[in-house]
């Protein structure tokens, strides 16, 4: 006979030895060969499953572990994971460990550290270990070839049934031997709301044949939406300043048309209002806002989230979901922006006005309105992730090109100052950002975070 999927469950198991029973008979009705609990168990559960008609997977809680983590704690890990591998010893249809829990395992160094520990795990058992990592298991010795999948790491929708159906289907269609995980909240509540799911699984189980009758759903409104919003409140803004500020629409036009005549009115302190320059400036924060939230979204999964939070939790300024990741942009905008303007202004001999250094620096932020335009059109129309960050580097190197373009037009007028000017600004700017770059990327453990991250 052809290899099929098989079905499993991640069980979260109720401490009710009775409640556990139920839910173990409502797997096997519906064809679960395997379940995956979460270490330790309780010996009543011990007992109830050394006897039930499963193949077990027991998960230890080490998560999120980066490899200077793994390497700092080797004998301590191998202790704890001695210790559960021969508390399940004796079960035998505990068939494998899973030791690890979306941690750097694909670092090019990992298996080189970690074989010490499976050679030690391996002599004292003969259970199978594997590691979990992007809802996929994979076994230690076969990282790029995943035994098992998950399906639906969320709350049960109706249009799940659809996404199950095509996806449990084509490795149905394939003759896959991939154990397909279900979450056991998920597997309640599709059971419960749509009965022909349950009738499918129980015919599945006997025939080893995929039907499904697929349930009528209602498109949902996109999650995207705010940020489109926020983007028609940012140009309506724009417009709003237009009207009641009548320099910025000529200020627009003069500092990419006529930028050395612009320059000249603001050293000469012709152009004096400092309202738009900083209405730009905060609209410039809202803006940075946007485009870390996009470049998260792009880049990091839901897992990839949950592992950067966990590692750096005081950076989950509205929890650990990606909505932090547009507070963080706007936090650290604004605090760039503060540095940048008090450090073009206080070494400038010529600028008498802190109005000068905030029109001349926030003259470029009216980029900030194209590209993010252009960024958000390719975010909500699923456009691939390169070009979306490609937009989103460029609105960083424009906004770092920023204030070296303003301090180069405020040394116009410095006079002998010039040089020493140029050098307390462009100089040290550009000395400080190689530093911090060396300082982020020698730093193992902040790299290996966002290395996790990225990779999960």
């Amino acid at each position: 006979m052809a290899q099929q999927p098989s079905l499993g469950i991640v069980w979260d198991h109720p401490a009710d030895t009775s409640e556990a029973k139920n839910q173990l008979d409502t797997f096997a009705q519906h064809g679960i060969d395997y379940l995956q609990l979460d270490h330790p168990v309780s010996p009543d559960l011990l007992a109830l499953l050394r006897e039930a008609p499963f193949t077990i997977l027991i998960q230890l809680d080490k998560t999120y572990l980066t490899l200077s983590e793994i390497r700092s704690r080797q004998s301590n890990l191998l202790q704890q994971f001695g210790e559960a591998t021969d508390l399940y010893r004796s079960y035998l249809n505990f068939a494998a460990i899973g030791l690890l829990s979306n941690s750097q395992t694909s670092h090019p160094e990992f298996d080189d550290m970690f074989s010490p520990i499976l050679d030690s795990l391996s002599a004292r058992s003969n259970k199978d270990f594997y590691f979990y990592a992007s809802d996929q298991w994979s076994y230690f010795n076969t990282p790029y070839k995943p035994f098992a999948i998950l399906f639906a790491d969320s709350v049960f929708q109706r249009t799940d049934i659809a996404a199950f159906d095509k996806q449990f289907g084509w490795e149905v269609n394939q003759n896959s031997s991939l154990i397909f995980f279900l979450r056991a909240e998920w597997f309640d509540e599709a059971i419960s709301a749509y009965p022909e799911f349950s009738e499918s699984l129980m015919q599945y189980e006997q025939s080893q044949e995929w039907k499904i009758p697929l349930p009528a759903t209602i498109e949902s409104g996109s999650t995207q939406s705010w940020m489109v919003l926020m983007l028609v409140v940012l140009w309506l803004s724009l417009a709003v300043l237009f009207k009641l500020l009548p320099y910025l629409r000529p200020m627009l036009l003069r500092y990419f048309l006529a930028h050395r005549f612009f320059v000249d009115d603001i050293l000469h302190y012709r152009e004096r209002a400092l309202t738009g320059g900083i209405a730009l400036m905060a609209m410039h924060a809202l803006f940075s806002g946007m485009v870390f939230y996009i470049l998260a979204q792009t880049s990091i999964s839901l897992t990839g989230l949950d592992a950067f939070f966990h590692h750096l939790p005081t950076l989950a300024i509205f929890g650990t979901n990606y909505a932090s990741f547009f507070g963080i942009g706007v936090i650290i905008t604004l605090l760039i922006q503060t540095v940048a303007l008090l450090w073009l202004y206080l070494p400038a001999k010529n600028l008498e006005h802190f109005s000068q250094a905030v029109n001349l620096y926030s003259g470029t932020f009216f980029l900030d309105f194209l590209i993010v335009t252009i960024l958000v059109t390719l975010y909500v129309t699923g456009f691939g992730p390169t070009a979306i960050l490609i937009f989103g580097a460029l609105f960083v190197l424009i906004w770092y090109g920023a204030f070296n373009i303003s301090a180069f037009d405020i040394s116009r007028s410095s006079g002998p100052g010039t040089a020493i000017y140029l050098l307390l600004t462009v100089g040290m700017h550009t000395l400080i950002s190689i530093g911090l770059l060396v300082l982020f990327f020698t730093n193992d453990s902040i790299v290996q975070v966002f290395e996790l991250a990225l990779t999960l």
